[in-house]
């Protein structure tokens, strides 16, 4: 419901800086997220049967032809980590990457919450456009996380095996029969 009346050019520059407010500032109080928020393996964060491991988003949207375009939104914050690329194949880097892939998606979601404020100084058809453009703005990185994820899982799950494979086999062998056989006994 409209509240404020601006003039046209008024509200479309109140609406760019207050999203550029809202993201610039959702994305610096991601940094603050809680670490328990941030556990891949909570429900929402899994691959659910319906996005076949992430492959529905390949088919429906054929991600792996625009994922390069897509900026990387932690060069804006310092000491933020970059998911866009992947820095180190070891272990706890692909670990670290798959809960800051957590934030990201995470911080997106949040950076829709905000769309009903601007039908306090939007037309209708103002304010449903802000909310369509919170939608699609920030269901891009979504898509995205929720692609990436799966694929992430599947790597971390081969190198541990890999990991396992090369670390020797212990034999156990009864201490008992052989201090038997060097006491003397």
């Amino acid at each position: 419901m409209q509240i404020f009346y601006l003039k046209p050019m008024n509200t479309f520059i109140l609406d760019i800086l207050v999203w550029v407010i809202f993201h610039l500032g959702i994305g610096y109080l991601s940094l603050k997220f809680p670490e328990n928020w941030l556990d891949p393996n909570l429900h929402f964060f899994q691959a659910h049967p319906w996005e076949e491991e992430g492959k529905v988003y390949q088919r429906l949207f054929n991600v792996r032809s625009w994922k390069h375009l897509i900026p990387d939104g932690s060069k804006t914050y310092k000491n933020a980590y970059s998911i866009k690329h992947l820095a180190s194949s070891e272990l706890s880097h692909l670990t670290c990457w798959l809960k800051e892939s957590v934030r990201s998606e995470l911080c997106h979601w949040f950076m829709i919450l905000p769309a009903p404020l601007f039908f306090l100084w939007n037309s209708i058809n103002g304010g449903w456009l802000m909310v369509l453009y919170a939608f699609l703005n920030n269901l891009v990185p979504i898509i995205l996380q929720r692609f990436n994820r799966p694929r992430m899982r599947r790597l971390i799950a081969q190198l541990e095996m890999k990991s396992l494979l090369q670390q020797p086999a212990c034999i156990q062998i009864p201490i008992s029969n052989y201090e038997q056989s060097f006491s003397g006994q």
